[in-house]
């Protein structure tokens, strides 16, 4: 009996393990704005455990920008991300549950494109994860097989979540 209920308990702790954590080999990661945004992207972090280097965002909604790369992290499940709107002085932060599962199945089903430009073939299998963010506190995660528009993209959101308005510190704590 008691053999029995060690048997069940490794299963169900190999289930539980298996089903929250996607290793990934290695991923693209990029940060998108709304076009005519002036944002000063100060924190994009995953799972509380990594994180990637942002700074000034301008534009380019689902697309991924200037590229990080990330490699034998597990897929994330949520990004938290704090922002300064240049235009409107406001700052925010807040967070988007990603769903990790989902984005894990578009990568192990990922196609090659076309680069418009170029006309070339581009088989590449490396995933690019694309965070989007918007004047309004909109926060989007995009999972796709191209950082901008190509002939064959396939892009999927697979999160999002809102940012809320925070108070700066005073001038002199900056």
């Amino acid at each position: 009996m008691a053999t029995r209920i060690i048997i069940l308990i490794s299963a169900l702790s190999l289930l539980i393990g298996c089903s929250s954590s996607y290793q990934v080999k290695e991923m693209s990661v990029g940060i998108a704005a709304e076009d005519k945004s002036d944002l000063m992207v100060g924190t994009v972090l995953f799972d509380d455990a990594w994180s990637v280097p942002a700074g000034s965002v301008g534009c380019c909604w689902k697309d991924a920008g200037v590229l990080s790369f990330v490699d034998g992290v597990n897929f994330p499940s949520k990004v938290v991300v704090a922002w300064y709107d240049m235009d409107t002085d406001l700052f925010r932060v807040g967070e988007a549950q990603i769903d990790n599962k989902t984005g894990y199945e578009f990568i192990q089903k990922m196609k090659p494109v076309i680069v418009r430009s170029t006309g070339e073939y581009f088989d590449d299998s490396t995933p690019y994860l694309i965070v989007g963010i918007k004047r309004n506190g909109l926060i989007k995660v995009w999972i796709s097989n191209s950082s901008s528009e190509a002939i064959g993209r396939q892009i999927l959101e697979i999160g999002s979540g809102m940012a809320q308005i925070k108070e700066l510190p005073p001038e002199n704590e900056r």
